[in-house]
C-alpha cells in the first residue's frame, strides 16, 4: 500500500484559497493536456475552414453504394435523411431523429418538447434520458445538449432530472469512520489497474491526499487525467476544514480516452473488456459497482451499444446500470475533458471511499481481456443476456455479412469488391448505426460466417462472432500509430476461436482523401512519417480503393480452410505488412 496525497487548490474561477495546514499552495494546476498535441488546434481550424470535396471516383462510389442498398433492400431503401453534408455524407452517427422531427412537425408538436426516438437499453435505475432535438436547428456536434428525463411516477418526460439521476454522498459527515483510520489516500496498483482508498476530487481535478514528511509525486490517473498531490501536515485537519462529500462504497472511474471520437463504439471495448477481467480477479470490489464515473463524454454519446457492453461487463443484465456520474456539459471538446463533475459545487471536495481505475494502454495497461477464458465467458454472457443460443463451434455458414460505410472509409470499387465476395458465399449488406438495436446487431453477427468491413467502429461487433467464424478487415493507408490497426484483431485473438484476416492499403493511389487539404498535406507522407496526431486524424477521413487481386489471393488461400473448420492457428495469415 502506498500512502499518497494532493496539491490543494480550491479553484473557483481563477482564484485559489489558502489553508494554513497546507505545506504549499502553488496555484491552480495546469489544465490536463493528456493527449492534446500542438497539432490539435491547427487541425480543428483547418477542418472548420475546409469543405468536403469529392472527385468523380467518389461520386461513382456513392452511386454504387446506393445501388447495392436498393438491390439488397428493394423499395424499402431510402437515403438516410441524416446525411446532409455537402457531399451527402453523414457528419455524425446516423439516427432516425430527422424523420421523427418531420412527423412531429406535421402533428403540431412544439419544437421545445421534440425528442428523438424512444430510448432503449440499459440505463441507471430510475434515470432514463433522451436528447431533445429542435426542428430546423443546425447545432454543432459538441454543443451543450438538451435532455428530457422519464418520471415513472408521472409517466411523463420532463426537462427536470429525477433524484435518481443525482449521486449524493455524505455531506461533511460527523463521526465518519475513515478507512485505515485516516482521510489520506491509500493506493494499491497492479499492472492492469489501481484501487484508491479515498480518492479526492475538486472542480475538474483528481487528487491524492498525503500527510507526513515523505514527499509524493503525482502521476497519470488515465491518459487524459492527471492525478495531483495535496500534501498537508494533518489529513484529519484538512478534512475538517473543507466542505466535502464522501461517496460511500465502490466507484468505477472510466476515461473514454479517444474523446475526439465519442461515437466510435470500438473504444468501449478497450475500456470494458479489461475491466471485465479485472472484476473477476477483484472479488472484494463490488460487481456491479455502487457508482460509475464516466469522464469526457456527454449523455448523448452514451449510445445503446456502449450501455449494453457496460451492463454486460458489470453483470447488471440488460436493463440497469449503476448510478452514473458525468461531467458538466460544455460546448467545446477541449473544455469538456476538464469540466467539473455534475452535482458538485466548485468549492466542494468529493472523496470517493474506494475507486477502481483501469490502466489504459497509455498508462501501462492492455486493450482487451486478460485471458481466453474471460473473453469467451463474456461472449457467452452477452448471448445469454440477449436471449440467443450459446455460441458454440459449428460448420461455418457461407453467409458473408458486409458492414457498409456511408460517411468515410467507403470502398470506392465496392461493386466489384462485393461481386468478388459472392464467389465465396451469400453476401448480405448491413449498415449498423446508432439507431440499430444492439440485439439486432448481435443476432446478425451470430448468424454470420464471414464478417467483412473497413477498419471502423462497427467492427467492434467482430468479437461477438461464433467460434470458427472469420473477419476480413480492410485497413486504410498510414494507419499504424500506436497499433491502431490492431485494435480489433486484439479482441478476436483474445477469443482464441475467431479467424481474423486483413488487407492494407499501402499506396497513394489506393487512398482518396475526402478533405482535399488532407491529401495535399499528407498524401505523400510515408507510414513512418505519419506519426503525428493531425496526420492520423486525416486518415480517419478517407475512402479506399481495394486491390482486388491481392484480396482475392488472400481469400482463396484462407476461406476454404475456414469453411472446412480449420483451427485459428492452422488458417492464420501474416498481418499485412506496412
Amino acid at each position: 500500500m502506498i500512502a499518497a496525497a494532493i496539491l490543494l487548490i480550491l479553484a473557483a474561477g481563477s482564484s485559489a484559497l489558502w489553508y494554513p495546514w497546507l505545506r504549499n499552495s502553488p496555484g491552480r494546476p495546469a489544465s490536463n493536456a493528456g493527449i492534446l498535441s500542438s497539432h490539435a488546434s491547427t487541425l480543428q481550424s483547418d477542418r472548420a475552414g475546409s469543405s468536403v470535396q469529392q472527385d468523380s471516383q467518389q461520386q461513382q462510389a456513392e452511386a454504387s453504394v446506393e445501388a447495392e442498398l436498393r438491390q439488397s433492400h428493394g423499395a424499402a431503401f431510402s437515403k438516410n435523411p441524416q446525411c446532409t453534408g455537402p457531399d451527402g455524407s453523414c457528419p455524425h452517427e446516423p439516427s432516425d431523429r430527422q424523420s421523427d422531427t418531420r412527423q412531429a412537425e406535421e402533428k403540431g408538436v412544439p419544437s421545445w418538447s421534440l425528442s428523438g426516438s424512444e430510448p432503449t437499453g440499459a440505463f441507471p435505475r430510475g434515470c432514463k434520458w433522451r436528447d431533445v432535438q429542435t426542428p430546423g436547428s443546425n447545432q454543432s456536434f459538441w454543443a451543450v445538449q438538451k435532455y428530457e428525463y422519464w418520471h415513472a411516477d408521472e409517466a411523463a418526460w420532463t426537462s427536470t432530472p429525477p433524484t435518481a439521476c443525482e449521486v449524493k454522498g455524505l455531506v461533511n459527515p460527523v463521526g465518519y469512520q475513515w478507512k485505515q483510520g485516516s482521510p489520506r489516500t491509500e493506493v494499491n496498483c497492479t499492472p492492469s489497474h489501481c484501487i484508491y482508498d479515498k480518492l479526492w476530487y475538486n472542480n475538474g481535478r483528481f487528487y491524492l491526499l498525503v500527510d507526513g514528511d515523505k514527499p509524493v509525486v503525482g502521476w497519470k490517473l488515465t491518459r487524459n487525467q492527471d492525478l495531483h498531490v495535496v500534501h498537508v501536515d494533518d489529513a484529519h485537519a484538512f478534512a475538517r476544514g473543507i466542505k466535502h462529500q464522501v461517496i460511500p462504497g465502490d466507484t468505477l472511474v472510466a476515461d473514454y480516452i479517444y474523446f475526439l471520437h465519442p461515437t466510435a463504439i470500438g473504444h468501449w471495448s478497450e475500456m470494458m473488456h479489461p475491466l471485465y477481467s479485472i472484476l473477476k480477479r477483484e472479488p472484494g470490489f463490488a460487481r456491479p459497482a455502487d457508482n460509475f464515473v464516466l469522464l469526457h463524454l456527454k449523455r448523448v454519446h452514451l449510445m445503446e451499444w456502449g450501455r449494453a457492453v457496460i451492463a454486460a461487463t458489470l453483470g447488471t443484465g440488460r436493463q440497469v446500470l449503476p448510478p452514473l456520474i458525468m461531467q458538466k456539459e460544455v460546448d467545446s471538446v477541449w473544455d469538456q475533458i476538464s469540466a467539473p463533475l455534475e452535482g458538485f459545487a466548485p468549492d466542494e471536495w468529493v472523496c470517493f471511499e474506494r475507486a477502481l481505475v483501469v490502466r489504459d494502454i497509455f498508462t501501462g495497461g492492455t486493450r482487451t481481456w486478460l485471458s481466453h477464458e474471460d473473453a469467451q465467458t463474456f461472449r457467452r454472457d452477452i448471448y445469454k443476456i440477449y436471449e440467443l443460443p450459446p455460441p458454440m463451434p459449428r460448420r461455418v455458414p457461407r453467409v458473408i455479412t458486409f458492414q457498409m460505410k456511408r460517411a468515410n472509409r467507403r470502398i470506392i470499387n465496392q461493386k466489384a469488391f462485393l461481386d468478388m465476395f459472392r464467389e465465396f458465399g451469400e453476401v448480405r449488406i448491413v449498415e449498423f448505426n446508432a439507431s440499430t438495436p444492439f440485439q439486432e446487431q448481435l443476432r446478425t453477427i451470430s448468424e454470420t460466417g464471414i464478417f467483412v468491413g473497413a477498419h471502423t467502429s462497427n467492427l467492434a461487433n467482430a468479437h461477438f462472432l461464433q467460434p470458427g467464424s472469420a473477419v476480413v478487415e480492410i485497413i486504410q493507408r498510414n494507419w499504424v500509430w500506436n497499433e491502431l490497426d490492431k485494435s480489433f484483431v486484439i479482441h478476436t485473438s483474445a477469443m482464441g476461436d475467431i479467424h481474423h484476416f486483413a488487407w492494407r492499403a499501402r499506396h497513394a493511389h489506393e487512398t482518396v482523401y475526402i478533405n482535399k487539404r488532407d491529401g495535399e498535406r499528407f498524401g505523400n507522407w510515408s507510414i513512418h512519417e505519419c506519426q503525428t496526431e493531425d496526420c492520423v486524424e486525416a486518415h480517419t477521413n478517407v475512402d479506399i480503393v481495394v486491390n482486388l487481386d491481392e484480396l482475392r489471393a488472400l481469400l482463396r488461400s484462407r476461406l476454404p480452410l475456414v469453411y472446412n473448420s480449420a483451427s485459428v492457428k492452422a488458417a492464420m495469415a501474416p498481418w499485412p505488412s506496412i
